[in-house]
């Protein structure tokens, strides 16, 4: 019944396909009603045929025989194949819900949750949510047969049928003892299931530094210790599960002996047929896969019924970062962006400060670049202005208008970042530079790929722009891989330009490369320059010195020097290295 209630959350994914469940349920009586076709042939010919010697009637046997088992056929085709239509749908259906609650939550939640976490809530739980629709038919079917099966039993005996069941409380009780012990262990194993997609995705991820540090066996350690919870989990749950069946085939045999002891007696006196006896016994007989049916389902339900549960759970997560209730829509920036006296801690570490009273101006086709050491807090500057994380105090202004205040994905539509960790999506090359707009055409493609000086080198590939990058992009060189993301930003054509430490990990020829894009790329835009290289912002129109989250000092790049403060410093630094 817990099961039952738990999967009751389903209702809106199976819905939509309610009329073949139905139909599904529908054909589950006749079917039922099919299956127990054979007694009353089998009372037939005992009473009919063998105990009277009438070889006359042998030959109706077969062909009755043949008959109902191709009626069976149509019926048994109709009824599984009619939910399989409806599981298979209401997967999908959960899939693409999850998938979309994973891609809108905010960005707290990845860095908070362990990506094999994630990945099983979209992947294993769906998984284990079709055995549990798929017994929904189950719980129709079987039922349907054991009371055909039943009212046989009483139509020929109903004394006897009386006495057999008195082991139906028995039969309950190893039903609910079971179910509730599977149901603890399933959740336990689905659990601890999750964290092992966290561990074959962190080798898949670090694979490189596996190698480089020699950590092949460690991490096989981590995975074999985990598999080992895992393991024993699903020998406790199997323990149960090929315990339940044996006792409740143990309390099944003393209904077996009343039937031969009572029913034998029954016989001799008269009192029933040899062929009523055989029916009777056979009914029994049938009546228990019923049982043994529903015992297994017991499982599959509680399967079920947690996965749903962990499934709600997770969509109970709300993304923290949203567009607001009547929310500005943006179309373009006419005066600038403003920080005004913003703080900032991320919210699995509320009581770290990253960012304390920030207040600095960005107007609109000027370029200001960020420098300071590394945990200065420049990154977390980027995803407050991009909305990754709200401010906790202060505000961030565009036009004037609190950023809380607009249209998430309008602004975001203003902003293109490229950031020195470039994502490359496991695709071609065009599909990567398509996503900088996806409704781009293929000319305006070719025409960012060009800016971003990308063309020629993509033409040379065997396969041009075709040409699978391979995952996050590592078929491509740094340089190569940059300029593809370089590309992306001029196809999106945003007014805002936020540039992370763009040519931080390339070589000097590289740099060069990318940086003659970048610059092109900047111009008659209002640009965000997080800068390692001093270098390359000689020319910023203001520079902030940021140290451990705060504002060291601000001016150009030659007043900053003629400060001798914290800027001329880190230029000192870098000269010397």
């Amino acid at each position: 019944m817990f099961s039952i209630q738990s999967l009751k959350s389903l209702k809106p994914y199976v819905w939509p396909f309610k009329n073949w469940l139905i139909f599904s349920l529908v054909m589950a009586i006749p079917l039922s009603i099919l299956r127990t076709g054979p007694i009353p042939l089998i009372k037939y010919l005992v009473d009919e045929i063998l105990v009277k010697k009438d070889a006359s009637k042998l030959v109706y046997i077969p062909f009755a025989i043949i008959g109902l088992y191709l009626i069976n056929l149509v019926v048994r085709f109709l009824h599984y194949y009619s939910v399989r239509i409806a599981v298979v749908n209401t997967n999908q259906r959960v899939r693409e819900h999850l998938y979309s609650h994973l891609v809108n939550l905010s960005a707290d939640y990845f860095s908070d949750k362990k990506a094999g976490v994630l990945l099983s809530r979209i992947t294993a739980d769906p998984a284990n949510l079709d055995s549990g629709i798929s017994s929904l038919n189950v719980l129709i079917r079987e039922p349907v047969m054991f009371v055909a099966l039943l009212g046989y039993a009483l139509y020929t005996n109903w004394h006897l049928t009386v006495l057999t069941f008195s082991i139906i409380p028995a039969i309950a009780f190893v039903f609910g003892k079971s179910g509730k012990y599977i149901k603890k262990k399933i959740t336990e194993y689905q659990e601890q299931n999750g964290e092992s997609y966290s561990v074959v995705q962190e080798a898949i991820s670090g694979i490189r530094v596996i190698h480089l540090f020699n950590l092949e066996g460690t991490i096989l350690e981590k995975y074999k210790k985990q598999l080992n919870e895992i393991t024993m989990l699903l020998l406790k749950i199997s323990k149960m599960e090929e315990l339940a069946g044996p006792v409740i085939e143990l309390v099944t045999s003393f209904a077996i002996a009343l039937i031969l002891y009572f029913g034998g007696r029954s016989v001799l006196k008269g009192e029933m047929t040899s062929g009523d006896l055989i029916g009777f016994f056979t009914a029994f007989g049938m009546m228990i896969n019923p049982i043994r049916q529903i015992s297994d389902i017991n499982s599959k339900l509680h399967s079920a019924a947690a996965a749903m549960e962990r499934i709600d759970e997770f969509l109970k997560w709300k993304p923290r970062v949203s567009t607001a209730l009547n929310a500005s829509p943006i179309h373009s920036i006419s005066k600038g962006l403003e920080f005004k006296s913003i703080s900032f801690a991320y919210p699995d570490s509320p009581e770290r400060a990253v960012l304390s009273n920030v207040s600095f101006s960005l107007p609109l086709g000027k370029t200001v670049a960020l420098v300071g050491q590394s945990g200065s807090g420049k990154s977390s500057i980027v995803q407050l202005l991009t909305r990754l994380y709200d401010v906790n105090s202060g505000s961030i202004e565009i036009d004037g208008v609190d950023l809380r205040q607009l249209n998430l994905k309008d602004w975001r539509n203003q902003v293109a970042v490229v950031s020195q960790d470039v994502f490359l999506f496991h695709d071609t090359i065009y599909q990567n530079i398509l996503m900088g707009r996806p409704n781009a055409t293929r000319e305006e493609v070719m025409d960012a790929a060009k800016q971003a000086y990308a063309f020629d080198f993509v033409s040379k590939l065997p396969l041009g722009f075709e040409t699978m990058v391979g995952d996050r992009g590592m078929k491509l060189s740094g340089g190569e891989r940059q300029r593809i993301s370089i590309a992306r930003a001029f196809l999106k054509n945003s007014q805002c330009l936020i540039l992370d430490e763009a040519t931080s990990n390339l070589d000097n020829e590289s740099e060069k490369i990318v940086q003659q894009t970048l610059e092109k790329l900047m111009e008659h835009r209002t640009t965000l320059v997080i800068a390692h290289r001093l270098s390359t912002i000689q020319n910023a129109d203001l520079i902030i010195v940021m140290k451990q989250g705060k504002v060291q000092e601000t001016g150009t790049y030659s007043e900053l020097l003629q400060k001798g403060g914290e800027f001329q410093r880190l230029v000192s630094f870098a000269q010397n290295q």
